[in-house]
Parts: structure tokens; sequence; C-alpha cells
């Protein structure tokens, strides 16, 4: 019997969770890979910004002058090439047909494109998408490091209960990262409303749909926000039950990048329980709908694939589903496996 094993399950000077979780906050962020993490993913942010920035430019009446002479020499060509092609005798079916102004919009022929509204909530998906990444990697070393470097066992001798200690690990770690994600979806917001000010159109340029622009892109940033939680549950049980942060990464690729791919490929009609089709689906703007399996159309007279929605509260569920599983897992084999 180890020393660990014959700790007492509730020793007297064992500390409360509150300073539980309060030493699990600092040990956090005195990682050095919570800063270099921290470090590199605002350097990414900024880098991203400053592209963004570059490539966009509010267009001023000289910028619209030269895109309209662009387009006009543009159409003047297709008119000369159809032009060519009915003078050698072929059918203008097949010379095509000359297009209008109306076919070509001016923002094609800009240098430079104004940023405009719709761009918004895709960039609000990006951002969400690569914190959720973060937070996967995040949870991944913290509970990997605590193995790695035995520290676990020195930890239960200072907190016996291993389920309340788990729990305070696991606490402080989505706190932290649920802040990170709302604070980096405030500030990309905030620098939207700038771009579209300074670098693009305003989102009265939306028309009728201006007025559910901000509070549809609120609640795309708020489940873009939360896939957080999925995520850091799913990298914490999975680096706990292998012990290594390596191990829990490597599994997450291969399964990620090439099992669900398979599945995908070979069972169509499993789309809808599948991670990353979920994840899709929950922070989609009215979930998204997928292909399955090609069945016979009586409409159509033909077989075609069969389309399956999946909708937001469905990719939550199975996303906390797929967490829960992981999480619940690693907290049963911590409780009860030898630790020495």
């Amino acid at each position: 019997m180890t020393a660990v094993d014959a700790a007492p399950t509730s020793a007297p000077g064992a500390p409360t969770f509150g300073r539980l979780l309060a030493t699990e906050w600092r040990r956090l962020f005195a990682r050095r890979f919570t800063r270099v993490l921290l470090l590199v993913s605002l350097l990414g942010y900024l880098l991203a910004m400053v592209f963004i920035w570059s490539q966009h430019a509010r267009p001023t009446e000289a910028d619209y002058a030269q895109a309209t002479v662009a387009r006009d020499q543009q159409i003047a060509e297709i008119q000369r090439s159809v032009d060519a092609c009915t003078a050698a005798g072929q059918s203008a079916d097949l010379c095509g047909f000359v297009p209008t102004p109306a076919d070509f919009p001016l923002d094609y022929f800009l240098q430079s494109r104004p940023f405009a509204p719709e761009q918004v909530p895709d960039l609000t998906l990006s951002v969400g998408i690569a914190v959720a990444m973060a937070a996967f990697v995040l949870a991944s070393t913290v509970i990997g490091a605590e193995w790695s470097s035995r520290n676990i066992v020195a930890w239960l001798f200072f907190e016996p209960r291993r389920l309340r200690l788990l729990g305070a690990k696991l606490l402080t770690l989505l706190g932290v990262v649920v802040v990170l994600a709302f604070v980096a979806q405030a500030v990309w917001l905030l620098c939207a409303q700038l771009l579209m000010s300074q670098r693009g159109l305003p989102v009265s340029s939306l028309g009728s749909s201006a007025d559910a622009f901000w509070p549809t892109t609120l609640e795309v940033a708020l489940r873009a926000a939360l896939l957080v939680v999925p995520m850091a549950l799913l990298g914490f049980g999975l680096a706990n039950l292998m012990r290594n942060t390596a191990a829990a990464l490597g599994v997450a690729f291969v399964y990620f990048a090439v099992v669900e791919n398979v599945i995908r490929a070979m069972r169509p009609e499993w789309q809808p329980y599948l991670f990353t089709t979920n994840v899709a689906a929950w922070i989609a703007d009215n979930g998204i709908t997928v292909l399955g399996k090609s069945v016979f159309n009586p409409a159509a007279g033909f077989v075609m694939p069969r389309e399956i929605h999946i909708s937001n509260v469905h990719g939550a569920v199975t996303l906390l589903v797929y967490a829960g599983i992981a999480t619940a897992a690693a907290l049963a084999t911590f409780a009860r496996r030898d630790i020495s």
C-alpha cells in the first residue's frame, strides 16, 4: 500500500475548496506554457487583424471610377469575343452572351474591397474555433503536466480527496477558458466595429436586414465562445485518462483528421453523431444540413442523397455527451486506480 493510498480521506488540515480554487488559479497562470500560449494567441490575433486591415479599404470616388473603367473594358472584351465567334459562323448559343453592367458588381473590380458587415459572423466563428482549439491544448497540458512531473502524487498528500482535487482543477480551468473566450469575442466585436467604420461599409448597408445584424452576430458570438466548454472537457478527460499530453493530442488529431473523415465517407448517415459535424451545427446560425445515405427519391425519379438537418440544440447536446463521457471516465479512473 502506497503513502497516497494510506492517506486519510479527510485530513484535519485539509484545505477548503475555496483555497484549492485559489491555489489552482495561481498555479495555472504561473505555468510557462500558459503564458506562452496566451502570448502566441495574442500575437496571432494581432497579425490577423493587421492582415485584415491591410486587405480592405473604404473606396473613394476615384476607386469607383477606376473600377467602372475596368468593368467596361471586361464587358467590351467579352463583346468582341462573342462578335468574333458569331462572325465565324457559330451559333449564338455556342458563342455565349454579353453580360450587362448589372451582372458585374463594381466590388469585383476594386483593388481593395471594403470590409463588409457580412464578413463579421464568419470571422466571429473563426475566433471562437481558434480559442476552442487553444482551450483543448491548454486543458490537455494542465493535467498532462501533472502526470508527467508526478505532481499529482504530491497534491494528494495536500488534499487526499481525489474527486475534490480533480474537481477544483477542472473548475478552475473551465472558469479561465470561458472568461478568455468571452473576452476574445468582445475584443473581436469591437475590432469589427472599427473595421466597418474605418475600412468598410456601415451596418446600414445591409438594408432591411440591418436591424437583425447585431442580435444575430451576438448569438453567433455566444455560441462560439461556449464552444470552449466541451473542448476543454474533452482535452482534460483524454489527457487524464492517458496520463500524457502528447498521447491525448495525438489521439485527438487522428480521430478528428482521419477517423471521422473515413466514417463520413463510408457511413454518411452517421454524420449527426460525429464530433466535428456537431461543432459546425452548434456554432452555425440555425444549424447545418448534411447529405446522408443515397435513397430513391420518387419526386425526382432517381437516387439522391438524403438531406439531414442538424440543429444548434442537437449539436450542443452531442458535444456535451462526448465531453461528458471523457470527463466521467477520467474522474472514475482517477478515483479508483493506483496513483503511485
